[in-house]
C-alpha cells in the first residue's frame, strides 16, 4: 500500500473582518468534493487554521505553536480587507521565510481610500518584492484559484517523488499524432502551398483528429491509472487543442458549439470559473447564431454562464443571464416546466444573496409551486425549496415563518432520506439555531445535539460543519450561564482574539 502524502494549507485572515469568507473557504477546502479529487491519488489536503490549536492545556504562547505549524505548511493563503493586523503580518513573514512554501495573497476589491495604512503599506511592499497579490469580490474567486494552486503543487510533489503522469506507449503515440496535426495547421495557415484537393484532404484529417480528441476527453477524466491532477490538466489541454483546431478550420458549427459548451462546463465543475466564463462568452454567440436567441439550447447556455457569474459574486451579470434564460423557458416550455422552476430558484438565490428578500421569496415560491405540482409535497426537491424559503424568512428576522418552513423540510427529509442523513442534520441545525435566537434554549439544544450526532458520524469531528454545530451548542450554553462543553474551543478562541 502506498504512503498517503499530505498537502498542508494554512489559512490566515482578520477573523473580525472576514469571518464569513473564512468559514466558506474552510468549508470548501475541507469538503469531500475537493478532497476526493486528491484522495484518488493517495493525497490528503490538510487545512491549518490558528483556531485549531487552542486548548486549555496549552502552556506555551499559542502564537508560537501556530508559527511552528505554519513553517511546515506547503501553501499559505492570506486574506485581507481593510487592514493588515499584527498577527497576520507576523504569520506572513513566517510563511515567506519558509523554504519551498507557496504564499498566496488576496485582498477584497475595494477603493484604495477605504484601506487602512497597515494594508496599504503591505500591498506596496508586495508590489515591489512579491509575491503577486490579487483582488477578489467573492470568495468563489479564491476557491477557483486555490484548486489550480493545489493541482500545481500535486504535480510538483509527484514529480519530486519520481512519479510520471503519462509515460506509457498509448500516450506517446497520441502525442505524436497531435504533433503531426500541428504541422497540418501550419499547412492550412499558408506555410505550404496546397492545392484545393490537398487543402480539403488535410482539413478532413484535422476534423478526424478533433473527433479523436473528443473521444479521448470522454474517457481521460475517468482513467484511474493516472493521478487526478494529471487527468484534469490533460483534459484541459485536450479541450484547448480541439478548440484551437476547430476555430482554425471549417469545423461543423453545431459540433463546435457543443465542444465549447462541454469545455466551459468542465471548467465550471472544477471551480475554474474565470476560464469557464471566457469559454461560455465564446460559445453563447455561436449558439445564438445557430439556434437564435429564443431557443431552449440558447437558454441553457444563458443559465450556465449565470451560474458562473453567481459563483464569482457578480450578481448583476448573473441576473442578466438568468432572466434571459427565464424569458425563453417561460415562452417555449411554459411556466410549469422543471427548467422554468430551475430559473426561478436561481434568481431567488441571487436576490437572497443581495439581501432583496421580498424578491427572493417571490421567485422561491414560484419554484416551489412548480415542484409541488411535479413531485408532490413530500419530495426531497420540494424540501430544498422549503428550506430556501425558511432561510429567507430567517434573514428577514421572521423566525416563526422560518421555523414553519424548516419543519416542513425536516418532515420530508426524515421520512424520505432518513434521520441520519446530512440534509436532515442541516434541518436540525437550522431549527436549533433559530430556537437559540428566540431564546428557547432547551429546544435549541435538543435539535443541535441531533445535528451533532449525525455530522460527527458522517463528516467527522473536525469537519467545518461539525465545528459550526458545536459552536452553536456552546453559544446556547453560554446564554444559559453554563460552561461550554468539553469539545468546544469557542470561549478560548473568542478571548484570544478580542
Amino acid at each position: 500500500m502506498s504512503t498517503t502524502r499530505v498537502i498542508k494549507v494554512f489559512l490566515a485572515s482578520s477573523i473580525t473582518e472576514l469571518h464569513d469568507e473564512r468559514e466558506k473557504l474552510s468549508t470548501y477546502l475541507a469538503g469531500n468534493d475537493l478532497r476526493n479529487l486528491f484522495r484518488a491519488d493517495n493525497i490528503e489536503i490538510q487545512l491549518v487554521r490558528c483556531e485549531d490549536f487552542f486548548s486549555g492545556n496549552n502552556v506555551e504562547d499559542p502564537q508560537e505553536v501556530i508559527n511552528r505549524e505554519l513553517k511546515s505548511c506547503d501553501i499559505s493563503v492570506f486574506l485581507y480587507k481593510t487592514k493588515a493586523g499584527n498577527r497576520t503580518k507576523m504569520e506572513f513573514e513566517v510563511a515567506r521565510e519558509s523554504k519551498g512554501q507557496e504564499v498566496i495573497v488576496y485582498c477584497v476589491d475595494m477603493p484604495q481610500k477605504e484601506r487602512k495604512k497597515s494594508l496599504k503599506d503591505l500591498l506596496k511592499r508586495l508590489d515591489n518584492e512579491g509575491p503577486d497579490w490579487r483582488t477578489f469580490s467573492h470568495i468563489g474567486e479564491v476557491e477557483a484559484q486555490l484548486i489550480v494552486a493545489l493541482l500545481n503543487f500535486e504535480r510538483k510533489l509527484l514529480a519530486q517523488l519520481g512519479e510520471r503522469y503519462e509515460d506509457n506507449e498509448q500516450s506517446r503515440q497520441f502525442r505524436t499524432a497531435l504533433e503531426g496535426t500541428e504541422k497540418g495547421l501550419d499547412d492550412l495557415g499558408g506555410k505550404y502551398d496546397l492545392n484545393e484537393k490537398q487543402h480539403a484532404k488535410l482539413t478532413l484529417e484535422i476534423h478526424r483528429k478533433i473527433e479523436d480528441l473528443m473521444s479521448e476527453i470522454g474517457t481521460v477524466i475517468n482513467d484511474t491509472s493516472l493521478p487526478i491532477a494529471s487527468r484534469i490538466y490533460r483534459t484541459i489541454e485536450l479541450y484547448k487543442k480541439a478548440d484551437l483546431w476547430a476555430s482554425k478550420t471549417d469545423y461543423d458549427r453545431e459540433k463546435y458549439a457543443d465542444l465549447l459548451f462541454d469545455y466551459a462546463s468542465f471548467l465550471y465543475d472544477y471551480g475554474i470559473y474565470r476560464d469557464s466564463e471566457a469559454v461560455y462568452l465564446r460559445q453563447i454567440p455561436l449558439a445564438e447564431e445557430l439556434y437564435g436567441n429564443q431557443h431552449e439550447d440558447t437558454a441553457t447556455s444563458y443559465n450556465e454562464i449565470g451560474l458562473v457569474y453567481w459563483k464569482q459574486g457578480n450578481y448583476p451579470k448573473a441576473l442578466e443571464y438568468y432572466f434571459k434564460a427565464l424569458e425563453i423557458r417561460e415562452k417555449k416550455l411554459g411556466k410549469g416546466h422543471s427548467d422554468t422552476a430551475e430559473s426561478y430558484n436561481n434568481i431567488g438565490a441571487v436576490y437572497d444573496d443581495q439581501g432583496d428578500y421580498p424578491k427572493a421569496l417571490e421567485y422561491f415560491f414560484k419554484a416551489l409551486e412548480i415542484r409541488e405540482n411535479k413531485h408532490g409535497k413530500d419530495h426531497p426537491n420540494t424540501a430544498t425549496d422549503y428550506n430556501n424559503i425558511g432561510t429567507v424568512y430567517w434573514n428577514q428576522g421572521d423566525y416563526p415563518k422560518a421555523l414553519e418552513y424548516f419543519f416542513k423540510a425536516l418532515e420530508i427529509r426524515e421520512n424520505k432520506l432518513g434521520k441520519d442523513h446530512p440534509d436532515t442534520a442541516s434541518s436540525y441545525n437550522n431549527i436549533g439555531s433559530l430556537y437559540y435566537h428566540q431564546g428557547d434554549y432547551p429546544k435549541a439544544l435538543e435539535y443541535l445535539n441531533k445535528a451533532l450526532v449525525i455530522v460527527e458520524k458522517k463528516l467527522g469531528p473536525n469537519h467545518p460543519n461539525t465545528q459550526t454545530v458545536k459552536k452553536w451548542i456552546d453559544l446556547v450554553h453560554e446564554a444559559m450561564g453554563e460552561s461550554p462543553t468539553d469539545h468546544s474551543f469557542f470561549q478560548r478562541f473568542k478571548s484570544f482574539f478580542k
